[in-house]
């Protein structure tokens, strides 16, 4: 059976916690990731919800959200030593910035870094203030979709066609507010969307604006990783 697995992670540094993993982890799966599976680029599993191009039958997509500074000092230099390509999904507001979020003043990512990062790094979006779209009307998901991606398109930087959702959060219990959702994201041009989940996405894909990611935690030893990325939510 071929299947996609989406890993995802947000920080890369010395402390692990639930949203951090240390170099040291982080290259720990990046061997398992090179030994067993097939890493993708974000455009690729596009090309395959488009266009119906094949994926390999264990690809595995490397995201990373929010777009800390030490996706770029800490994770990019073994992500180059490894050859391994990945996205990352920016908040348009916080690019290039010492923005206040989860309570404390954090650095994101300038365009200058993004931009030495692109030969294996693709984008795309996650909101423009890092907003849980269930606490935007409605009748405001159009503008925050588009302002997020044509702000981000804005900097320079080549974006891909898709969206992770801030929180993992999305109407996914009300099917007439999903339609719309699904409706603004066309609009918008943007492809495909991503959840948590932690289940691994068969292929070919049938719900693009609900692909499911592996939520990829520090505060977890090495073998749940392994047993995660093999079984998804089964553990």
């Amino acid at each position: 059976m071929s299947q996609l697995r989406v890993l995802m992670y947000h920080k890369v540094a010395d402390v692990a916690d639930f949203l951090t993993v240390t170099p040291v982890q982080f290259e720990q799966q990046l061997r398992i990731i090179k030994k067993n599976y097939t890493p993708v680029r974000l455009s690729e599993v596009i090309e395959h919800i488009c266009n119906k191009k094949a994926l390999p039958k264990n690809a595995v997509l490397i995201s990373f959200d929010d777009g800390y500074e030490d996706n770029f000092t800490n994770a990019y230099p073994l992500l180059k030593q490894y050859d391994i390509p990945f996205c990352i999904f920016l908040v348009s507001g916080f690019v290039g910035q010492a923005s206040t979020h989860d309570g404390k003043t954090q650095q994101f990512l300038t365009v200058d870094q993004l931009t030495e990062m692109s030969a294996l790094a693709e984008y795309a979006c996650h909101s423009t203030q890092h907003q849980n779209i269930n606490d935007i009307p409605e009748q405001n998901w159009d503008s925050e979709i588009g302002n997020c991606y044509s702000e981000l398109q804005g900097s320079g930087l080549s974006i891909q066609a898709a969206w992770a959702y801030t929180y993992g959060a999305f109407p996914k219990k009300d099917k007439a507010k999903m339609a719309v959702l699904e409706k603004c994201f066309q609009d918008a041009g943007i492809h495909c969307a991503f959840r948590i989940g932690n289940r691994i996405n068969r292929l070919p894909l049938r719900m693009p604006y609900c692909i499911e990611r592996l939520d990829i935690r520090g505060d977890q030893p090495h073998w749940r990783f392994k047993l995660k990325l093999w079984l998804g939510k089964m553990l």
